[in-house]
């Protein structure tokens, strides 16, 4: 009698992807990377700490206020709570708002994947996981993010938090203890309906910026407690004619991203920022202030700022966009390399001040900014990929010039910040959200986070400010 046995369908990419992230036991996680990890979760929340009072995320939480449901989660700075999608949206919103938090810088397109550490605290507390659980999940996590952003060919179409449709489901599935057949149909539920319009990011920006990843991880979770019931998604979703594969990754060598993680972990490679502004203009914020150091009055010593930076495509097209040359919204201004430099000039910093209501459309600031040229040399290019190099140079008055050129900014993994300069920059994104007491117990808590029985413990931590108490 013939055989009816048929041949094994070959696994698709998701379910490669899906098997390959639940193939790390928590405790195999590098000890190097365990304390990156730990250092990046602890920046975004104190992102997160320093964003409670903005537009976008007030505006998120009162409508979600209003639709009600079960009050699961915390939400990072709040009092109230929300369910486990709503958390997501509004966490991911905070630690989005101030461009502060993370950059990936690799070999292809830039990111943000410490977006969806928002997606790892809301699903680690609901569903009570361990520190070490969500270390784990994050630096996997990161892994597919960073996977994806290194073989997109070009940006176009997608904005770069399409990526987070394919990843977050995996962070929040494997938490959440789904096992590979669902954690594959969790993921290719949210590739599938997860994707976002380069638009967002494009010319005069608006509150969706913020929004725009954290909408992608609030539906991801959805996704995930979808398939967690049965539902299922196309399996196919990645490598499908009619998927990601002529969609954002048209082109891509899409056989990196099934490949077995733990050889490398990328999330090494990813950025702490030191200043609350798009990743490309880290260097050439810190070359205007090393120029600028020992003015006293650059707006009348200063004649003009000259920035050259590298020719790469996705800094010429941010250098090309005229409609950031003078920003009308906060979202524009932390994008624009005129406004930045023409503040960092005027102020010798740049923080979250320098993003006080409509700073940039002062005439003082628009003078400034009018005085700014920025172009690219090609010969800058041999310190890329995996650095966005600029050369600052302040033509003064009386005829002579500064020049200051910078490969690396403090915060990129060839000029890191010290465990130290990490918690400097938590106290001063927290100070007026926390007191020092209560500053000091997250730190000891975020430390040591691997130690953790549940990270329920340090969220309840962050579930409220304590504003005007803290004079530190």
């Amino acid at each position: 009698m013939a055989s009816t046995n048929l041949p094994a369908t070959p696994a698709t990419l998701v379910q490669q992807v899906a098997g390959n992230v639940l193939s790390v036991a928590d405790a195999a996680i590098p000890l190097e990377v365990v304390e990156h990890t730990k250092a990046l979760i602890f920046d975004a929340i104190g992102c997160a700490l320093a964003a409670t009072e903005e537009p976008a995320f007030a505006r998120a939480s009162r409508v979600l206020a209003q639709l009600g449901g079960n009050p699961d989660c915390t939400v990072i700075g709040s009092s109230r709570r929300f369910n486990l999608p709503q958390a997501v949206l509004l966490n991911g919103i905070l630690i989005r708002s101030l461009d502060l938090n993370d950059a990936y810088i690799g070999p292809g397109q830039m990111g943000h994947p410490s977006d969806n550490i928002a997606v790892a605290l809301s699903v680690g507390e609901k569903f009570r996981a361990s520190g070490l659980s969500v270390i784990a999940s994050v630096a996997l996590g990161y892994e597919i993010y960073c996977r994806m952003q290194d073989i997109i060919p070009a940006r176009g179409t997608w904005d770069h938090t399409t990526a987070s449709a394919l990843t977050a489901p995996l962070i929040a599935g494997r938490l959440m203890g789904l096992n590979p057949e669902q954690l594959a149909h969790a993921a290719a539920l949210s590739a599938t309906h997860g994707n976002t319009l380069a638009v967002v990011r494009t010319g005069q920006l608006a509150n969706s910026k913020a929004n725009a990843n954290a909408m992608v991880a609030s539906q991801a979770v959805l996704c995930s407690l979808f398939a967690a019931e049965g539902m299922t998604g196309p399996l196919g979703v990645i490598e499908h004619p009619r998927g990601l594969s002529t969609g954002m990754l048209a082109g891509a060598k899409l056989d990196l991203l099934a490949q077995p993680i733990g050889e490398r972990y990328r999330i090494m490679t990813s950025a702490i920022k030191a200043y609350p502004c798009i990743g490309t203009a880290q260097t050439m914020v810190a070359g205007v202030l090393q120029a600028r150091a020992g003015i006293a009055d650059p707006a009348r010593v200063i004649k003009r700022i000259e920035v050259v930076m590298a020719d790469i495509p996705i800094v010429s097209t941010q250098a090309a966009d005229q409609q950031r040359r003078y920003p009308e919204s906060r979202e524009s201004a932390d994008h624009s390399f005129f406004y930045l430099a023409a503040a960092a000039l005027a102020d010798g910093e740049i923080s979250e001040a320098q993003f006080a209501p409509g700073r940039w459309l002062q005439p003082e600031m628009r003078e400034a900014m009018a005085r700014v040229s920025v172009r690219t040399d090609a010969s800058l290019n041999k310190y890329t990929p995996g650095s966005y190099p600029a050369v600052v140079k302040l033509i003064l008055q009386s005829g002579e010039s500064r020049e200051v050129e910078v490969i690396f900014p403090k915060g990129h993994p060839n000029n890191p910040m010290s465990p130290a300069e990490v918690e400097a920059k938590f106290r001063a994104c927290a100070r007026r959200c926390l007191t020092s007491a209560r500053q000091d117990k997250v730190i000891a808590n975020a430390r040591e986070l691997e130690k953790l029985p549940s990270v329920a413990d340090l969220m309840q931590m962050l579930a409220e400010c304590e504003r005007g108490t803290n004079q530190t």
